[in-house]
């Protein structure tokens, strides 16, 4: 027997499924007024640019008016997920898409700057080519380990953006409504801090390309 939490929760799906599919798109409405606070605070912790959550989000929305996803849901037969959760692992996903695609518009956008600056450069052995390709490879490697980390553990992967941003331990703390110490200690505990895993997750994409640090 399925938990009371649960069978209400499937209940709901089946109600949205129905009017979804009967073209009522205003029964979705509950779904956003009960989750899209909770929803916009996640998607914003975790996206590489908070500035977007917004769109992320409203684009998640839209996505859940054609229905496939609630009622997957509603007619599943093994459920063992709260509704909530179950949404929230597709909001996931599409944080990761986004990030993705920050990601890969960040490494256009240095190679574009970077052509630029060969071209108005006189031609010479040392025009800093060598510089330029060093930092679009170690930027492009740190934004796929941030990706890889994101998936398993986005909260570390949020602690490491905040730290590359320049921010101490009280302001992350402050943006996370956090304990500073508990944050100290989660960021920098070995082996199992957020540093330490983004450090793995880095080396492990240098090995796959055989690399060394001396090399980015």
């Amino acid at each position: 027997m399925l938990p009371e939490k649960l069978e209400s929760d499937i209940a709901i799906a089946k109600k949205i499924c129905e009017g979804l599919r009967s073209g009522e798109k205003e029964c979705l409405g509950e779904l956003v007024t009960i989750h899209n606070e909770f929803f916009q605070n996640f998607a914003r912790r975790r996206l590489f640019s908070p500035d977007i959550t917004e769109d992320v989000v409203q684009t998640f929305w839209q996505e859940m008016l054609n229905g496939k996803t609630i009622c997957a849901y509603a007619l599943g037969s093994e459920n063992t997920a709260t509704l909530r959760t179950y949404l929230l692992g597709v909001l996931h996903r599409r944080v990761i898409d986004a990030n993705r695609k920050i990601s890969k518009n960040g490494e256009m956008h240095q190679e574009d700057e970077n052509s630029q600056d060969r071209q108005d450069q006189a031609p010479s052995p040392h025009n800093g080519l060598t510089c330029s390709s060093s930092r679009v490879l170690a930027q492009r490697l740190v934004h796929q380990a941030l990706l890889s980390l994101s998936e398993h553990s986005p909260q570390d992967a949020s602690l490491v953006r905040m730290h590359l941003e320049g921010l101490d331990y009280g302001q992350m703390a402050t943006r996370l409504g956090k304990n500073r110490d508990a944050v100290k200690k989660q960021f920098s505990r070995e082996p199992t801090g957020s540093l330490a895993k983004f450090k793995k997750a880095l080396k492990h994409l240098m090995q796959a390309e055989g690399l060394r640090y001396e090399d980015i």
